[in-house]
C-alpha cells in the first residue's frame, strides 16, 4: 500500500503546476526588476517601490534585495514577494535615511535557495529627510501669519466702527443731527 501511494504521489507531482524557476533572464523574458524614474525620499523612514515583472505563466516567489552604495540610507531587510504569472508587482522595501544627498541603490532578486535571478539593476534616489520638518514648519508659519493678519484687520475694522458709533452717540447727546 505504501509503495502504491508513493507511486501515485510521484505521478501526481508531474501534473501539478510548480512555480517557474529561472536563474538567467533574457530580454523581456523571465522575472526581472523594471527600472523606473528617480526615487525621492522625503522622510526619515519609508518604503521605496520596486517593480518586479513576471513573464512566466505561473506564480513565482522571490526575495528582493537592495544595497545602497553609500551610508546615507540603510536597508534593514530583504523582502519576499509573490509575483503572479504574467503580471507586474510593486515590492515595498523599507529604508531608513541617515543623511541627505544622492544615493545609488543596487537591487536584485533571488530565489529562496539564494540563486540570483537575472542581473542587478541600479536605481537612483534623492534623500531629503529634513524637508518634511521644514515643510511642516513652513505650513505652520503660513497659518499663523494668515491668522495674525485676519486678527489685525478685524480689530481695525471694529475700532473704526466703534469710533464712528461714539461720534454718533456724542452728536445725539448734544442734539445735533448728522
Amino acid at each position: 500500500m505504501k509503495k502504491l501511494i508513493a507511486i501515485l504521489l510521484a505521478v501526481a507531482s508531474v501534473f501539478v503546476g510548480v512555480p517557474a524557476h529561472a536563474v538567467e533572464t533574457k530580454d523581456g523574458e523571465g522575472i526581472y526588476i523594471v527600472t523606473g524614474s528617480e526615487i525621492n525620499l522625503v522622510a526619515r523612514s519609508s518604503n521605496i517601490p520596486i517593480q518586479i515583472k513576471n513573464t512566466f505563466a505561473s506564480d513565482v516567489v522571490v526575495h528582493v534585495h537592495v544595497r545602497p552604495t553609500n551610508a546615507r540610507v540603510s536597508v534593514p531587510i530583504a523582502v519576499a514577494v509573490k509575483v503572479p504569472g504574467e503580471t507586474t508587482v510593486t515590492a515595498k522595501i523599507p529604508v531608513n535615511a541617515v543623511a541627505n544627498g544622492k544615493v545609488l541603490l543596487r537591487a536584485w532578486i533571488e530565489t529562496f535557495s539564494g540563486l540570483q535571478i537575472g542581473k542587478a539593476v541600479v536605481l537612483s534616489m534623492n534623500v531629503n529627510a529634513d524637508i518634511e520638518l521644514a515643510m511642516l514648519l513652513g505650513f505652520g508659519g503660513a497659518v499663523v501669519l494668515l491668522l495674525a493678519i485676519g486678527i489685525v484687520r478685524t480689530v481695525r475694522k471694529n475700532r473704526k466702527l466703534h469710533e464712528q458709533q461714539m461720534r454718533e452717540d456724542s452728536a445725539v447727546d448734544l442734539g445735533m443731527k448728522i
